[in-house]
Order: structure tokens, then C-alpha cells, then sequence
């Protein structure tokens, strides 16, 4: 089986199609984290995928998004969507402190600053609210073994796609929320079977993270 392909099935095509129902991928695992009724800010939204799920929980989701084609069509599933682009963002026109829940769902790796963006979204998580973050896995051991080859090869999917600006493991991924002003509650790994909790580091196509504000 194809490793890379393997990340592209299941990781990287729904993120394109629509969500995805798979119970380890990304999507899945952040919206069984989130409870019912609350008040969402996904930040990323795309077409609105993950707002339509959590909708049908009876969440209250505001969405940002920086493609004007795809904002209008989270407009369907988002009480309200923010045209903007994240990378210079300093404030929202938001209410401090309201959201129960902040999530940035393969976000951070494609902006230069990630620390600057988390930094801006803490003022608006509540006391008792949770950052959600999902984040490639570089340390992967396939991407570990072409390095130890001399090669570092983007791709069009995957952990080191074109797109991505930044790259992280399960340590810098943490050091990044911790110095933003958060504190790790939970890292949940993604990949197939239980050897990934054996061998994490090596084995999780993502990271999960759970965080709330220091």
C-alpha cells in the first residue's frame, strides 16, 4: 500500500469533497469533540463542510473564510461568515470571550505565522472554552526516511504539500499553542489501527489538539 496515497484518501480528498465520515480522520475525531448547542468559530470554513455538521448538533457556527466563492457557499450552514484573510489577521468583529469552541482544522501549516493568528483567536474563546487544532505530522516515518535519503519532495497532498508554509510534530505542534497563551489538554493522534498509540510520533498522519486558554 501507498503511504502517500493512502494520506491523500483519507486526509486531503475530503477536505476537497466534503466531510469525512471516515471515524479516524481528522474531521471526525475534532467533531466528536465538540458538544452539542454550543457557539463555534471554525476559522478556515471552506464551503461550510464542518459547519453543516455541526449544525445538525444545534451549534451556533460563525465561520472565516477568505475565498469569496467559498464563503458564499458556507453561508449556507454559518449564521455568519467573515470574509478575511487570516495570515494578516489583528481583530475580528466579534464578541470577546464568546465562542465555547475555536477550531482551525489544517490551517496553521499553511501560514507563515500561526503564533500571530492564535494569539488574535485566544480574545475570543470563552474562560471555559477550547482551542481544536488539527495538524499534519512531519515526523512521519515516511517522510523521516527521505530525509535520511536527502530528499524532501513536495507534493500536491500530505504533510509537505505545496501549500504548506510551516511544518510541525507532536512536540512543536504543542510549543506553538503553549506559546500562543494556551494549555494542552489532549493530543489525540489519526492514522490507522491501535499502533499508532503505540509508535505516535511515527505512525499519526495528524495531530489533534485540544487547548484552552492559560
Amino acid at each position: 500500500m501507498n503511504p502517500k496515497r493512502l494520506y491523500f484518501d483519507i486526509n486531503v480528498a475530503s477536505l476537497q469533497e466534503g466531510f469525512n465520515h471516515w471515524p479516524h480522520s481528522p474531521h471526525y475525531k475534532a467533531l466528536n469533540l465538540i458538544r452539542a448547542n454550543t457557539n463555534v468559530l471554525d476559522v478556515g470554513c471552506a464551503k461550510g463542510y464542518m459547519a453543516e455538521e455541526l449544525n445538525k448538533l444545534g451549534c451556533q457556527v460563525t465561520g472565516i473564510e477568505k475565498d469569496h466563492q467559498a464563503a458564499l457557499l458556507a453561508r449556507k450552514h454559518c449564521q455568519q461568515v467573515i470574509e478575511q484573510d487570516i495570515e494578516n489577521l489583528e481583530s475580528l468583529p466579534l464578541e470577546q470571550g464568546y465562542f465555547d469552541y475555536i477550531i482551525c482544522l489544517d490551517v496553521l501549516e499553511h501560514l507563515s505565522r500561526p503564533d500571530v493568528l492564535l494569539t488574535v483567536l485566544r480574545k475570543y474563546l470563552s474562560s471555559e472554552g477550547e482551542l481544536i487544532v488539527s495538524i499534519p505530522n512531519i515526523a512521519r516515518f515516511e517522510h523521516r526516511l527521505a530525509l535520511l535519503f536527502g530528499n524532501f519532495n513536495y507534493s500536491e497532498y500530505g504533510a509537505i504539500s505545496k501549500g504548506h508554509l510551516r511544518f510541525f510534530t507532536r512536540k512543536t505542534s504543542s510549543e506553538l499553542l503553549e506559546g500562543s497563551g494556551f494549555i494542552i489538554k489532549k493530543i489525540e493522534p489519526t492514522g490507522l489501527g491501535s499502533i499508532i498509540r503505540i509508535f505516535t510520533n511515527l505512525t499519526a498522519f495528524q495531530f489533534i489538539l485540544v487547548a484552552k486558554k492559560q
